[in-house]
């Protein structure tokens, strides 16, 4: 959790998965504190637990808005999946 001014201004979570990789769920910011270098932060510790974690690479869904944040974070596309809300883009980034 990343915090602003003391109150919770976003976070992440890493969840590890069984084939060595590791989910970003997130990241997630309060909308008002957008576009400050909090979501990068986020994705950077995200990165550097999934590591702690053994992980060899970390991987996000992203719709089309959040694809150009992910890839500013060095994911890159891995695929793409359907989802209730329409289709959305895998991505990775290499973490080893």
């Amino acid at each position: 959790m990343f915090e602003h001014w003391g109150a919770p201004a976003g976070f992440a979570v890493v969840v590890p998965r069984d084939d060595g990789a590791a989910d970003l769920d997130g990241p997630f910011v309060e909308p008002e504190l957008w576009r400050g270098g909090i979501g990068r932060k986020l994705v950077e510790e995200a990165a550097l637990f999934a590591q702690a974690l053994e992980a060899r690479e970390l991987f996000a869904s992203a719709n089309s808005r959040s694809e150009p944040f992910y890839a500013k974070c060095g994911f890159k596309p891995a695929g793409r999946l359907e989802s209730p809300h329409g289709p959305i883009s895998v991505m990775s980034r290499a973490l080893v």
